[in-house]
């Protein structure tokens, strides 16, 4: 077995770093979660287009909720 020289520990490093990028994006990635009346729930594919059309939907729901963005500048005071 050879021993693991400076450029490998870095190109371990980067490929832990990639990953854990990856699992986060991921975990971020939007989901329709759709309950029935018993309460059971279901996760719909996000690229089916139905998953998409209540996406944009929540989507505007949140848009319309939020608070205006703040410009910082004096004269909207």
């Amino acid at each position: 077995m050879r021993s693991r020289g400076p450029l490998d520990a870095v190109t371990g490093v980067v490929g832990d770093a990639a990953a854990g990028l990856r699992r986060r994006r991921e975990a971020r990635r939007p989901y329709v979660k759709l309950y029935d009346e018993a309460g059971g729930v279901r996760l719909v594919d996000p690229d089916d287009e139905r998953a998409q059309a209540l996406l944009d939907a929540a989507g505007a729901m949140v848009d319309a909720a939020a608070p205006p963005p703040r410009s910082g500048r004096a004269e909207d005071a």
